[in-house]
C-alpha cells in the first residue's frame, strides 16, 4: 500500500475515486505506486511522489528547442462539465487548478494530500514537461520580469529626468532674479 492509502486507512476508510466513487486500487509504475481508479481511469498521487510520477528532471533547454517544442504542444481539450470532487483521503472537496501555466490540463488538487488526474491527464502533464513546458513557463516568467523591471526603469528615469528639469528651471530662475 502507499503512504497515502495507510493515511485513509488510519482514518477508517478505504481510498476510492473521486470521480466514479468506486475503490481504488494501487499499482506500481517505474517503481512508483500510485491509486488507480480502473472504471474511469484516474490515478491518485500524493505530494511527495507527484515529482517522481510526472518524472519532472531538471533538465535545461536552449530557446530555440523551447520555440520548437512549444509548437509541438497541443493543451487537452475538455468536453465534460466541471465537477468538484472529493479528497480520497479526508473528503473535503480539492481545488481545481492548472498544472503549470500553459498545459491546459486542469488537475483536483487537496492542498494537505495530493492530486488527482483523470484519465490521460498524467499523461498529457508527463508530455507538456518533456516537450519543455517547465522550462517554457520559467522563460515566460523571466521575460515578464524583464518586462516589468523595463517599465519601472522607464518610468524612474522619466520622474527623475521631470525632477531634474525642473530643478534646473528654478534654479535659472533664481540666478536670472539675482538671489
Amino acid at each position: 500500500m502507499t503512504d497515502l492509502s495507510s493515511a485513509a486507512a488510519k482514518n477508517g476508510h478505504t481510498m476510492e475515486c473521486p470521480k466514479c466513487l468506486k475503490p481504488l486500487t494501487v499499482r506500481t509504475e517505474d517503481g512508483l505506486e500510485m491509486d488507480y481508479c480502473e472504471a474511469c481511469h484516474g490515478v491518485w498521487v500524493d505530494h511527495l511522489k507527484e515529482k517522481k510520477a510526472l518524472k519532472i528532471k531538471p533538465e535545461v533547454f536552449s530557446m530555440d528547442e523551447l520555440a520548437r517544442l512549444r509548437k509541438l504542444y497541443v493543451p487537452l481539450g475538455r468536453r465534460e462539465p466541471i465537477r468538484y470532487v472529493p479528497c480520497p483521503v479526508c473528503k473535503q472537496l480539492m481545488n481545481r487548478k492548472i498544472w503549470g501555466s500553459y498545459s491546459g490540463v486542469v488537475v483536483d488538487v487537496c492542498g494537505e494530500h495530493g492530486s488527482w488526474y483523470d484519465a490521460k491527464e498524467i499523461e498529457k502533464v508527463r508530455e507538456y514537461v518533456a516537450l519543455g513546458g517547465i522550462e517554457y513557463e520559467k522563460m515566460v516568467k523571466t521575460d515578464q520580469g524583464f518586462s516589468d523591471l523595463h517599465s519601472k526603469l522607464i518610468q524612474e528615469t522619466t520622474r527623475l529626468d521631470v525632477k531634474i528639469s525642473s530643478a534646473y528651471r528654478r534654479a535659472r530662475l533664481w540666478s536670472l532674479i539675482g538671489l
